[in-house]
């Protein structure tokens, strides 16, 4: 320090670190910013694929629950299934189900059935199981004692079989039923 004519001490200002460039650290907002983004690629890369190691694998569950579902629509709600007229969902023939349970008993009339559902084409084929309930889960009968649906092949054990049940309202009768279909 040098010394001025009045005796005092010169004090030079400090210089402050509020240029960047003089910085000696070799890191700029920019450094920062890029190896933030990486740090996040490669978190969120690491999350993505080592939770799809832990997944259970599942083929075929969502389309088959979907088949299902449609299969149910279409017999409990169009003229093609077991509804006598278009306008009135859910209320079914008595007489459509008593056809609906021949077909599925005779073997080109299935195929020909799983094919007008959706179930059957070149390269698909699913299989239909459909029943008629009581709504205490009795078998549904008509005035003779006849079961009126239980039709379809057995039930496979080791397969993923979708399940849909569809409360319908019997007209004959004037009660309510619990119409299930299973596809697999």
């Amino acid at each position: 320090m040098s010394k001025t004519t009045s005796g005092r001490k010169k004090v030079f200002p400090r210089k402050s670190r509020i240029n960047s460039f003089n910085d000696t650290r070799g890191q700029i907002s920019l450094d920062f910013i890029s190896g933030i983004v990486i740090f996040m690629v490669t978190f969120l890369f690491l999350f993505q694929t080592l939770t799809s190691l832990f997944v259970p694998f599942q083929s075929s569950s969502d389309e088959v629950k979907s088949m299902s579902d449609r299969v149910a629509i279409t017999l409990a709600e169009s003229t093609n299934g077991l509804a006598n007229s278009p306008t009135d969902n859910n209320i079914i023939s008595l007489k459509r189900a008593g056809e609906l349970n021949y077909c599925m008993n005779t073997t080109t009339l299935y195929d020909d059935m799983r094919e007008d559902l959706g179930l059957s084409s070149e390269t698909t084929s699913y299989d239909l199981n459909v029943s008629l309930y009581n709504l205490d889960r009795s078998m549904y009968r008509d005035s003779s004692n006849n079961v009126v649906l239980n039709n379809g092949p057995v039930l496979p054990q080791n397969v993923n079989v979708a399940q849909t049940v569809r409360i319908v309202y019997v007209e004959q009768d004037d009660e309510f039923a619990l119409l299930y279909v299973r596809v697999w």
